[in-house]
């Protein structure tokens, strides 16, 4: 008979090796036995799936994958997640590494709180050495974040978990709301985080879990990505505030914030492509905005936010004047 994992582990990879063997035997050396571990090659040009063929030979808890042409992240997380068997579905990258009671935690939260939709963890961040870079912030958000402080928190701050390594899904639930969209290339997962947060309660584990790798080869940190995230996010942003159109307080906070501290961002974005002489991608950044608000609108507000931010009181506006 089968036994049925606790969770699942699912791991694209795309030329991943510098990083890969630490970021699987990070895996592999967790305080739990009882998991899987689904890695699947998105069609990488380096000895990325050389070293993955090894691994089932040394641990049969692995199940390797390829794909014969690049289908990109969220497109291939899907097509783990479908093969995998357990009932928590903890998502992975090839850059980090998971601290050796990472898995064990993380079934234990869910345990303890059998309804959530999905949790996420806190991390220590680390460069390309694996050297840890000091990154305290005071965060208030309790355990348990229903969807309407979902839609509070992330309507004024953005994307609550930040990343997918330190994200553990409810299976059923992440079925329910159809998976990872795999039309967006950047954002689907700050829109499964939505979809599964307007479904029910999410979990904040407040432990640091992860190391969580920062380098320059990171899509995410590309500036080519710019336009593109923000023309994925933006209907994310929206989705989030209407979740508080019940509340009509919160709901006028919500459009405040989307107005005075998203938009400003989108334009500091703008004023960073130009500066370093990406016109393409201005064009359609300013395209974009000019859709949801009046450029010359914008750019004063940007003035304003940046004016209080040099003398140190934008935090005090975003608190006492928006979030009154």
């Amino acid at each position: 008979m089968q036994i049925i994992p606790q969770i699942s582990i699912v791991l694209p990879v795309y030329n991943g090796i510098v990083y890969l063997e630490e970021a699987i035997s990070s895996i592999l050396n967790q305080t739990i036995s009882n998991y899987e571990v689904l890695i699947c090659d998105d069609a990488s040009t380096d000895e990325s799936f050389l070293y993955l063929k090894q691994l089932t030979i040394t641990d049969n808890r692995v199940k390797i994958f390829k794909n014969n042409q690049n289908l990109g992240l969220f497109k291939t997380l899907n097509k783990l997640i479908r093969t995998s068997n357990g009932p928590l579905i903890h998502l992975w990258a090839q850059d980090d590494v998971m601290m050796p009671d990472c898995l064990e935690k993380c079934i234990s939260f869910h345990q303890l709180h059998q309804d959530l939709t999905m949790s996420y963890h806190n991390v220590e961040y680390i460069n390309e050495k694996g050297i840890i870079k000091p990154f305290e912030k005071i965060d208030g958000t309790p355990a348990l974040i229903d969807t309407k402080l979902y839609a509070k928190i992330s309507s004024k701050w953005g994307c609550i978990p930040g990343n997918i390594s330190n994200v553990t899904i409810n299976r059923n639930h992440a079925y329910a709301v159809g998976l990872f969209n795999e039309q967006l290339v950047l954002s689907a997962d700050f829109d499964l985080w939505t979809k599964l947060a307007a479904r029910g309660s999410i979990g904040r584990i407040t432990e640091k879990l992860t190391y969580l790798r920062l380098h320059s080869g990171q899509l995410s940190r590309n500036f080519k990505s710019i336009a593109l995230r923000i023309e994925e996010d933006i209907p994310i942003q929206k989705a989030i505030v209407s979740l508080l159109r019940n509340d009509e307080n919160e709901f006028k906070k919500a459009k405040l914030f989307w107005r005075w501290k998203t938009q400003p961002t989108y334009f500091n974005d703008l004023l960073y492509l130009l500066f370093v002489k990406e016109f393409s991608e201005s064009r359609k950044l300013v395209h974009l905005l000019k859709t949801e608000t009046s450029i010359f609108g914008l750019l004063l507000r940007w003035m304003i936010v940046r004016t209080l931010r040099a003398i140190k009181l934008d935090n005090k506006f975003y608190i006492n004047v928006l979030d009154r």
